[in-house]
């Protein structure tokens, strides 16, 4: 006759099949996982696995942020963050002082890094790209899961080496923007810069390879001037491989009372293909904003507009201030279709506000001012302070997974 008592429960985790195991750690935040690794040697195994660490980031998608960080010695480096200002890796840059020569030969200190700051690049990358403030070519960029960092070659390509302007300047040139991208049928990463020489912008390449790099190449010249600034007024954004640049439709109005490049147009380069593509129109609104709205002058606008990359799409941004933010979202390329997806009120409009990330629950994350990450629910109208950084200008989504850390 059959028992009718139940089975005996498990005595350990030996005991539990395979399967089980693994959907218990699955649904165990990473932090925790981590601390978990030291419990065994198969427990380290199994959520080192890079399959487990795959499907694990893909049911927990809270983002990570890269912020620069200087600390009470005033050594900078980087810091993961999540969205409660928990710091889970902290990468100390490794760049020394610039250092220069007297008529003696004597070496001393021109620029110590104490005095330097470092600036990350905007990206949606497993990968961090910062540059320095007193490094006119320098570009470092650190994979957080290894702790690596590539020193990028600070000389420049053949090709502009050999241009005239760039030697009477010492071989030097000043970077007026750079972006870092990935190609997706190759995986490749891959760098643009675009260094200004007098009056004229130059571009060049450069292929990452894991814990190496090539060589700069010079590339064809952008169609028209872009906006400058490292970055500082959100004028770039890179999405699937393309590299989007605001065109500066400001400085020959400047110079010549003309608009020769329509307002809110966009030059884009193409990573795999290394070349420029044809120049894409803003928003018509944008387009005719100065013609349509009486006490604004053309200056506002290079103001007004940033470009951004909100949960997948492409976004040309108008900040109006303190009036209301536009959010323009490309939803036809070919054909130059754009749709206002978002209207954000005027309590959210003010300066130095840029969108930069979408969360899961619909929430946008903007950099406000100089040290403030703010959140915004259209569902709600809600407008918060979430998070305090050194530089709300110089932050990095970091889309890796924290057990690769």
């Amino acid at each position: 006759m059959a028992s009718s008592q139940p089975p005996p429960a498990a005595s350990s985790w030996s005991d539990l099949p395979r399967d089980a195991i693994l959907e218990i750690l699955l649904r165990i935040p990473a932090k925790d996982l981590c601390r978990l690794r030291a419990v065994s040697p198969s427990w380290r195994a199994l959520t080192c696995d890079p399959l487990f660490i795959a499907d694990h980031k893909s049911r927990h998608t809270a983002p990570l942020l890269a912020v620069a960080y200087r600390d009470q010695d005033m050594a900078n480096g980087v810091d993961v963050v999540d969205l409660s200002g928990n710091v889970v890796r902290r990468i100390p840059s490794i760049e020394s002082d610039i250092l220069t020569t007297d008529e003696s030969d004597n070496v001393y200190p021109l620029i110590r890094t104490s005095e330097d700051s470092i600036r990350v690049v905007r990206s949606h990358l497993d990968l961090i790209c910062f540059t320095r403030q007193y490094h006119p070519l320098g570009i470092w960029v650190l994979n957080p899961a290894t702790g690596a960092t590539l020193v990028l070659p600070k000389c420049h390509s053949e090709e502009l080496a050999r241009d005239d302007e760039i030697k009477a300047d010492y071989g030097r040139g000043q970077m007026e923007s750079c972006a870092l991208g990935q190609v997706s049928s190759t995986g490749e990463y891959k760098l643009i810069r675009i260094v200004s020489v007098g009056d004229r912008q130059l571009c060049e390449v450069i292929t990452l390879d894991g814990a190496n790099y090539g060589r700069w190449r010079g590339k064809q010249s952008p169609p028209s001037l872009i906006f400058a600034g490292r970055g500082e007024g959100m004028k770039c954004v890179v999405i699937d491989g393309v590299v989007y640049f605001l065109m500066n439709f400001y400085s020959g109005y400047c110079n010549t009372g003309v608009m020769t490049i329509e307002p809110g147009s966009i030059a884009s380069f193409n990573l795999e293909t290394e070349e420029w593509m044809g120049t894409l129109r803003g928003p018509a609104p944008v387009r005719t904003f100065i013609q349509d709205h009486e006490g604004f002058i053309y200056a506002d606008l290079t103001v007004q507009l940033s470009l951004a990359e909100l949960d997948g799409s492409f976004v040309t941004v108008q900040n109006i201030h303190y009036i209301s933010i536009d959010l323009w979202l490309l939803t036809d390329v070919e054909n130059g279709i754009w749709e206002k997806k978002y209207n954000i009120p005027s309590h959210v409009a003010q300066l130095f506000v840029y969108p930069f990330l979408v969360l899961n629950d619909g929430r946008i994350l903007f950099s406000h001012g100089e040290k403030y990450v703010t959140s915004y629910d259209p569902k709600t109208g809600t407008y918060v302070y979430a998070l305090e950084v050194r530089d709300s200008r110089s932050i990095g989504i970091y889309t890796g997974s924290l057990l690769s850390l």
